[in-house]
């Protein structure tokens, strides 16, 4: 086997309680070649002195500002000149054979856009974090075993709708190419996205579950109810929809949207969450200001489509609306 050199990309905002943890678990991986950069979105904890002084194989990429997610690794990737990108949160640690696992799998199809870890939960590694996404029907995605046991029900290498973009390896050129992450999602969903326009476009994303990933899961943006998330959240799934679903299936979206944002918006009202719930109606309300944004986006997108929603269906990668709303109670119960 020939190995290709691959970057690992370590995106971190005020994470230096995470650096060391993170980095120690990249430094003897199994993968023979490979180089580490933390991707700094201007910190302010002393993050990138930090790494200078303690952990002189780590490369810093020093960005100018807090790009999120998005766009910061969108950055990233085009100043790095690697032709496989592995993008990893800084709240994680990773097995000895992660990296290798992820090329192996790569490297097997030469349509295979991006694969992605399974990743368990650091406190409690018995357990799945994501086992492989599914896309969902209102524009959203979810990931497949949350807070189950793992078993061998989670150990299967297959296709999936997306990948966790906290563990990831993409194939840069063709990540570029069909437009990288959204820079206007800053966070949530932009992984989804990705994924999404890949499989519209006719290429593969892999689950690779022998390529191990320890999360402290909320380690970055905290509670999944804070007013941050809750508006990013239900912004980026509108956008997801807007561009990637076919004209009956938006329509359908939307409509569906209206009674499954009410539900939510009055379940947190009677939680006195108001905060989380005005987020909802903003993101609402930035959808409603933005839609020439939306109507570009989303006729770039089906311009170039060759898939249609109805196969990402038959395929079991786009979940149905049932599927859908049964997982978002049953994480409703468990979390």
């Amino acid at each position: 086997m020939e190995f290709p050199k691959v970057a690992v990309l370590v995106l971190n905002f005020n994470g230096k309680r995470h650096l060391e943890n993170c980095f120690s678990s990249l430094k003897s991986q199994s993968y023979p070649r490979y180089d580490v950069y933390l991707v700094d979105n201007a910190s302010s904890d002393d993050s990138i002195d930090y790494v200078r002084r303690n952990l002189p194989f780590v490369k810093v990429i020093a960005l100018e500002k807090n790009y999120g997610f998005a766009e910061a690794y969108n950055k990233a990737i085009q100043s790095v000149d690697f032709e496989y990108v592995a993008l990893l949160n800084n709240d994680t640690s990773v097995h000895y054979d992660w990296l290798m696992e992820l090329v192996k799998a790569i490297l097997h199809d030469d349509r295979i856009v991006a694969c992605g870890s399974k990743i368990l939960f650091d406190r409690d590694t018995s357990k799945v974090n994501h086992a492989g996404g599914k896309l969902t029907p209102l524009g959203g995605g979810f990931d497949i075993g949350l807070f189950e046991k793992d078993s061998e029900l989670y150990s299967r290498m297959r296709y999936v709708g997306c990948v966790c973009g906290a563990a990831m390896l993409i194939r840069t050129k063709v990540f570029l190419i069909i437009g990288g992450f959204d820079s206007d999602f800053f966070a949530y969903f932009e992984d989804v996205d990705f994924c999404w326009r890949a499989w519209l476009y006719g290429l593969k994303i892999l689950y690779v579950p022998s390529s191990v990933v320890y999360h402290k899961f909320g380690g970055t943006w905290g509670s999944k109810i804070s007013p941050k998330r809750m508006f990013l959240g239900e912004r980026n799934r509108l956008l997801t929809a807007f561009k990637n679903l076919n004209g009956s299936n938006l329509a359908k979206a939307l409509a569906t949207s209206i009674f499954f944002n009410a539900a939510r918006v009055i379940s947190l009202l009677r939680t006195r969450r108001y905060k989380s719930a005005l987020s909802i109606l903003a993101g609402d309300q930035w959808i409603a200001q933005n839609l020439g944004i939306l109507l570009r986006k989303r006729r770039i997108v089906q311009s170039r489509r060759i898939v249609s929603d109805e196969l990402l269906m038959k395929r079991d990668l786009i979940a149905s609306l049932l599927e859908g709303f049964a997982e978002f109670q049953r994480l409703r119960t468990v979390c």
